[in-house]
């Protein structure tokens, strides 16, 4: 259910959001105001849409999908730790910030995929504890390769002991998660 309780339709074409000056957000395939609970309720219904600012027609998604996630930060639902926050804001205007951006999409769509949907409160507050881990230690692999860069002190047998140390600790989080289950 969308909007005025009309049902989505299951069309492959992104639905137009568009964003007015006043910050409402239209659904055009709707033809209604929509809300930022709304959006989020279409990304978790896997739902193609893209959000344009309806004076420029600018592509502002990225933008407005990141004000939905600072919403439920703020409602006490913080997925998000404070160091890594730290850490994704240090790469911006980095070399590798195209890297770190690839390497975080790649890195959700695997734990997506490998996660069975989880049915209780609990379950997603674990489901998010579980991906805060995993998000902490792929920047943490970004941070300790940036390092040994900028240390000039980047050997081959360095990058393959932290490859090793990283593999070694994925496969024990994902034994810790199959005795939780």
């Amino acid at each position: 259910m969308h909007a005025k309780g009309r049902l989505l339709s299951v069309s492959s074409a992104p639905v137009v959001i568009k964003k007015y000056a006043n910050r409402r957000l239209y659904d055009t395939e709707l033809s209604a105001y929509i809300t930022l609970e709304n959006l989020m309720d279409m990304v978790k219904q896997d739902r193609a849409f893209v959000i344009l600012d309806a004076r420029t027609g600018d592509d502002i998604t990225r933008g407005v999908l990141a004000q939905v996630m600072l919403e439920e930060e703020t409602r006490g639902r913080a997925m998000l730790p404070v160091a890594f926050l730290r850490q994704l804001i240090r790469c911006y205007g980095e070399s590798r910030q195209g890297e770190v951006s690839d390497y975080l999409e790649r890195m959700m769509a695997e734990f997506m995929d490998s996660q069975p949907p989880a049915a209780t409160t609990g379950g997603l507050e674990a489901l998010g504890r579980e991906n805060a881990a995993v998000v902490r230690q792929a920047m943490s692999l970004f941070t300790s390769l940036y390092a040994v860069e900028r240390a000039g002190n980047r050997t081959v047998e360095n990058l393959l002991q932290e490859i090793m140390d990283l593999r070694q600790q994925v496969e024990d989080l994902r034994a810790g998660r199959d005795t939780a289950s």
